[in-house]
């Protein structure tokens, strides 16, 4: 049996689902994985505990809801750690009828022209048809001969790199490089490589331990780009601020866990236990700037006073 999952941000998922239960009437073989902005529960483990339910010989899909989304990242690296699916990212409801209605599994080029086909549901229907063009592919930012780095935005995010900083962010602040630096990412080329697939084209990406980004400060300054800085912990920012002060950063989110407050308002991503705030009072303490956005169209909320 094809077994489906559905993986999104709030409550898409759940909502595909009805669709499809309109349409289909049982869908049991269809399922549903949300992240939530409080969760504290990894959605890989989530995935996991849904898997561990089905046969031995069942055939998993897990449909997304979009590449690069931290949802999409997650799927990703637990399929290439061991767990057996396939992950689509993007999917639509033809897509997820179809996956849903297959009394076979669907793999190889079966599968890839069932993607294509699904891509031509996305279209105005009030448009004249028009044999589409082939996407062209888009050119990296031509590098800049000489001059110091622009630092456009230091930002701390678990996540890394997800659709909040490639679709968002990094349009805001027209970056040229995105340098990731967190010491597990740097040592896992599983995750480096979710982390190139989720990277916006057209932009070059470094992922960095502490010790090794610290160490490319003074190259970096001799190519006169724009860059954007993408933390994955507090302690690790910290520590890289002291080998090389930044002026200001984006608290962007932080995994939400017990003995954790939420810092920078009820709409915030951000949650801080004692250990966590010790290392932002340090930051504090060097003068630099913090402050809470999730998103450009966020208000931005200072962080000017101890944690």
């Amino acid at each position: 049996m094809n077994q489906i999952i559905l993986a999104s941000h709030g409550g898409l998922a759940a909502g595909a689902k009805d669709t499809l239960e309109m349409v289909l009437g049982d869908v049991s073989n269809v399922h549903v994985v949300s992240l939530a902005r409080d969760d504290k529960e990894p959605i890989t483990n989530k995935v996991d505990a849904l898997i561990a339910t089905f046969n031995a010989d069942d055939t998993v899909y897990v449909l997304t809801d979009m590449l690069g989304s931290s949802v999409n990242n997650s799927m990703v690296e637990l399929s290439k750690n061991g767990t057996k699916f396939t992950v689509i990212s993007g999917f639509n409801i033809p897509l997820a009828l179809t996956l849903a209605m297959s009394p076979a599994p669907i793999k190889g080029a079966e599968l890839a022209a069932l993607i294509n086909e699904a891509r031509t549901g996305l279209t105005n229907p009030n448009a004249p048809v028009e044999v589409a063009a082939a996407p062209t592919k888009k050119a990296k930012a031509p590098r800049r001969s000489s001059g110091p780095a622009k630092i456009v935005l230091a930002r701390l995010d678990y996540r890394l790199l997800h659709g909040q900083v490639v679709f968002t962010w990094t349009t805001k602040v027209q970056a040229e490089r995105i340098i990731v630096v967190d010491n597990a990412a740097a040592n896992d080329d599983i995750k480096k490589g979710a982390l190139k697939l989720a990277k916006p084209q057209g932009v070059r990406l470094n992922v960095f331990t502490v010790e090794r980004a610290l160490a490319k400060m003074d190259k970096l300054n001799t190519l006169g780009e724009r860059v954007m800085f993408v933390f994955g912990n507090t302690a690790e920012m910290l520590q890289f601020c002291q080998g090389y002060k930044l002026d200001a950063i984006n608290l962007g989110a932080t995994a939400n866990h017990d003995g954790a407050d939420q810092v920078g308002g009820k709409d915030s991503s951000v949650f801080f236990d004692a250990t966590q705030k010790a290392d932002v009072n340090q930051l504090l303490d060097m003068g630099i700037k913090l402050y809470v956005q999730q998103t450009p169209t966020y208000q931005s909320v200072d962080i000017d006073a101890k944690l």
